[in-house]
């Protein structure tokens, strides 16, 4: 393993898990174990025999070849050909082995199974079947893991998450498995699953909104375990009802508010294709809110959940400068739908720096499938799902079901979007040091004891960062980026507990600066509109 030098940022390199790999055709490493390598703490080497005997573990893509890894290695065996037809269905074990959200899952599989001649040597070594047959397995031990599943080839244009969803993810799930146990206590630590349910539009005019009664939320998700947030529209500040904040602030474990667009107007954040456009627009929104907290006294987390989830990078830079600690859309660069990923990384982080620096965090639709949720539980993702008011003409059985289906993926935390934002990020525990890699702009890190020292990472945004400094209660630090890895030098901090890290804008905005964007009559009488629809539907 390499080494690690703690006296200048740029003089160190992460020490990592060799990997044998035997029987890459051509005498090539496959693209997609390039990329995983910049995800984990590993190095895929090509390995004979003699190679293989000085690496960490071993990975097998042509069984005939086992002999060639030796036994006392850890090595995971994937079948080299797809011979039989498409699957409909994996189902996946209820075994401590597998990370929690994998546990019992019965999963939809498009890809074909390959063969082996190797069988489990009982049940309680099969991590996954499909009907009756085991196509994923594992000694007792440890030692010798099998998957009927070839490994996942990273076709142009796609991405690792590609091969990571519902539909697409057994040539990719037992690889992700053998490395997480071959790190163990060495890899990259994610903190507990954060969860939040996020419905548009509410506001605090009424103690309800169209088929939504406030009070009667709050004791339902006080009563089933969840959060829920209203990403309330900030032109709609101009008037506060004492019940409905009264509701919110009595309730702060089941209710919060996020921000929702300025005026709400059709496709409003993805026109603005201007710096100085989305500056003022998202300035006045953040005045807005600013507005709604003095006449309310409750607190607006300052994330956005853009209209229609369409957003320019125009606007989401301006966010960044402006103190957004985060944008909740359902797809990482929403500026470029139609074009191909930017790399074959987008969507695999708990979330993703964009546009200077503000991280997006992923949400999904409340009733779409919740396969979906299995993965990015395991990613350290955020489980946000999203709605409207109409959703519940019917009650709130959708949320009461939503809430069991995400508890079950493990121990959650569920909160406001400010909260779930400030977990997006992983550890590592080196010589006696702690890294931080940072997926959001803010996160609170959960510092162990014995640590009084930490390096803090992050990936350089598509374009370029807005930020070289990283801050915290004891000091800060410059971050130096190379490769498209920022890196700090060592921090010292205090004691063990809570840490609070921020990237800091090179180019911050003060929004009481900014000048304001031309007044129109129209987005108000929109949203009046649009309001008295939305609060006529329960009586029609």
């Amino acid at each position: 393993m390499t080494g690690f030098h703690s006296d200048a940022a740029l003089e160190f390199e992460q020490p990592h898990k060799r990997v044998a790999v035997i029987g890459a055709q051509a005498d090539a490493l496959p693209t997609l174990l390039g990329w995983l390598e910049r995800v984990f703490p590993v190095r895929f080497e090509l390995g004979g025999t003699g190679d293989a005997r000085a690496a960490d573990g071993v990975l097998v893509l042509d069984p005939e070849r086992l002999d060639e890894a030796p036994e006392h290695l850890p090595r995971l065996v994937l079948a080299a050909a797809e011979r039989r037809a498409p699957s409909s269905a994996v189902a996946l074990a209820d075994d401590g082995r597998l990370a929690r959200p994998l546990r019992k899952r019965k999963i939809a599989e498009h890809a074909r199974v390959g063969e082996l001649t190797l069988t489990p040597h009982s049940d309680r070594d099969v991590l996954a079947r499909v009907e009756e047959r085991a196509v994923w397995w594992q000694s007792g031990d440890g030692g010798l893991q099998c998957s009927l599943y070839p490994l996942a080839e990273l076709g142009e244009a796609q991405t690792l998450r590609d091969h990571l969803c519902p539909g697409s993810f057994m040539g990719l799930l037992p690889l992700l498995h053998f490395l997480r146990q071959l790190l163990a206590e060495e890899g990259w630590k994610l903190p507990a699953p954060r969860a939040a349910f996020v419905i548009d539009d509410p506001n605090l005019h009424w103690p309800s909104y169209g088929f939504l009664k406030y009070p009667q939320l709050a004791e339902h998700a006080s009563r089933h375990g969840y959060h829920l947030a209203f990403a309330t529209v900030p032109l709609d500040g101009w008037r506060v009802n004492a019940r409905a904040v009264a509701t919110i602030r009595e309730h702060p474990a089941a209710l919060s508010l996020l921000i929702h667009g300025n005026d709400h107007v059709a496709r409003e954040l993805a026109g603005l294709n201007s710096d100085r456009q989305a500056e003022a627009a998202m300035a006045q929104a953040l005045r807005r809110i600013a507005t709604l907290e003095r006449a309310s006294g409750l607190s607006v987390a300052r994330v956005m959940a853009p209209p229609h989830g369409v957003c320019s990078e125009a606007a989401l830079r301006a966010m960044f400068r402006l103190g957004f600690e985060a944008a909740c859309i359902s797809r990482p660069y929403p500026w470029r739908d139609g074009l191909p990923a930017p790399t074959p990384l987008a969507g695999w982080h708990p979330a993703e720096l964009v546009a200077g620096g503000i991280p997006v965090a992923p949400r999904q639709a409340l009733t779409a499938s919740r396969e979906e949720l299995v993965f990015r539980a395991l990613l350290g993702q955020p489980l946000i799902l999203h709605g409207h008011h109409g959703d519940f003409a019917d009650g709130l059985d959708l949320l009461e079901q939503a809430a069991a289906d995400i508890n079950d993926l493990g121990k959650v935390r569920w909160g406001s979007l400010d909260g779930v934002a400030g977990g997006a990020y992983a550890t590592r525990g080196v010589d006696g040091v702690l890294l931080v890699q940072m997926y959001g702009r803010r996160v609170s890190v959960d510092i162990p004891q014995g640590i009084d020292t930490l390096f803090v990472l992050a990936q350089e945004p598509l374009g370029g960062a807005g930020w070289h400094e990283v801050r915290y209660s004891g000091g800060g630090g410059q971050m130096i980026f190379k490769g498209g890895t920022g890196l700090t030098g060592p921090l010292s901090i205090g004691a063990a507990g809570k840490l609070d890290l921020e990237l800091v804008a090179d180019r911050p905005l003060d929004p009481l600066q900014v000048a304001a964007p031309r007044r129109k009559a129209w987005p108000l009488a929109r949203r009046l509109l649009v309001e008295g629809r939305d609060r006529l539907q329960p009586l029609l």
